[in-house]
C-alpha cells in the first residue's frame, strides 16, 4: 500500500513537470510595484490661468494629459523703430549748426530725438542749409528743411498703401514762394542708390537728388530722397528717379500722398 503511494505521489510530480496538472492553481498574478501610485501622472494638474503655448515642452512625458505652461509667454512682435541713420546720414560735429535751428523753430509738441536718431540727407558747409529727418517706427516721418539758418518742420504719417513698387511717398517737404520747392520721397531702401534716369536733356531747374538711408529693428531699410525744384526757371515735362539697378522708378515731380490711415 506504500508503495502504491509513493508511486502515485511520482507519477503526480511527473504530471506537474510535463503538463501542470493534477489539479494545482495557476499562480496569482502580481500586484503593480506601490511606488508607481506616487508617481506625477497619478496627481491632478492644476488648470493654468492663461492658456499655454500650443508647442509642448519637450521635458513633459508624453503620457501626460497636457503640458505645463512655460514659465513666460512668448513676446508679441515689436514694432520696427525708431529709424537709424546709415553711413554719411549719421550727425557729425558739422551739422550743429543744422540741429540747433531744428531744435530751436521746431513747434514744442513736436519732439526731435537725440542725435543718434537724426538722419543727415543733406548738408552744405556753410551749416545753413540742408535737410534732415526721423522716424520714429516705419509709418511715421517728421521731415525738417533748413535754408538760411531756419527751419520747417513737418510731421507726417506714411500713406498705408505703396504709390508704386518700391514707392512709399513723393511729396512737396517744403515751399519757398518765388524760390524753390522741396521734394521729398520715401523709396525702397534695397535698391539705392537713386538718381535721375538716362542720359535726357539738363533740366536747369530740377537739382540733385539727395539720400539718406533709414535702417529698422528687422533689416528692412527705406531711402529718404530731397530734391529741389527751382522757379521761376521751369522746364516742361517730368524727370524720372530710379534706383542704380532701374527696378524702382517714379516721376520726380508727381506728388503721391494719400489719404491718411
Amino acid at each position: 500500500m506504500r508503495h502504491g503511494t509513493i508511486a502515485a505521489a511520482a507519477g503526480c510530480a511527473l504530471a506537474i513537470l510535463t503538463t501542470a496538472g493534477c489539479g494545482l492553481p495557476p499562480a496569482p498574478e502580481l500586484s503593480p510595484p506601490q511606488h508607481s501610485l506616487h508617481g506625477s501622472s497619478a496627481l491632478p494638474t492644476p488648470a493654468p490661468s492663461w492658456t499655454p503655448s500650443p508647442v509642448p515642452s519637450p521635458s513633459a512625458p508624453s503620457s501626460a494629459p497636457s503640458s505645463a505652461p512655460s514659465s513666460a509667454p512668448s513676446e508679441s512682435p515689436r514694432a520696427s523703430g525708431p529709424a537709424e541713420p546709415v553711413g554719411d546720414a549719421k550727425v557729425t560735429a558739422a551739422d550743429g549748426p543744422l540741429l540747433e535751428a531744428v531744435r530751436r523753430d521746431t513747434a514744442p509738441d513736436v519732439k526731435v530725438p537725440g542725435d543718434g536718431s537724426v538722419l543727415v540727407i543733406h548738408r552744405e558747409p556753410a551749416g545753413d542749409t540742408g535737410e534732415l529727418a526721423w522716424m520714429p517706427d516705419d509709418r511715421n516721418y517728421c521731415l525738417a528743411v533748413v535754408r538760411e539758418a531756419r527751419a520747417s518742420t513737418t510731421c507726417n504719417p506714411l500713406p498705408k498703401s505703396w504709390a508704386r513698387i518700391g514707392i512709399r511717398l513723393v511729396t512737396e517737404g517744403a515751399v519757398y514762394p518765388g524760390r524753390t520747392t522741396v521734394y521729398f520721397a520715401v523709396v525702397d531702401g534695397g535698391h539705392a542708390p537713386y538718381a535721375y534716369a538716362g542720359p535726357g536733356p539738363h533740366r536747369p531747374d530740377l537739382g540733385p537728388v539727395r539720400e539718406a538711408t533709414a535702417a529698422f529693428a528687422p533689416g528692412r531699410t527705406l531711402s529718404l530722397l530731397t530734391y529741389e525744384r527751382h522757379v521761376p526757371v521751369v522746364s516742361p515735362g517730368d524727370r524720372d528717379i530710379c534706383s542704380a539697378d532701374n527696378a524702382v522708378c517714379f516721376p520726380a515731380l508727381d506728388v503721391y500722398v494719400p489719404g491718411s490711415p
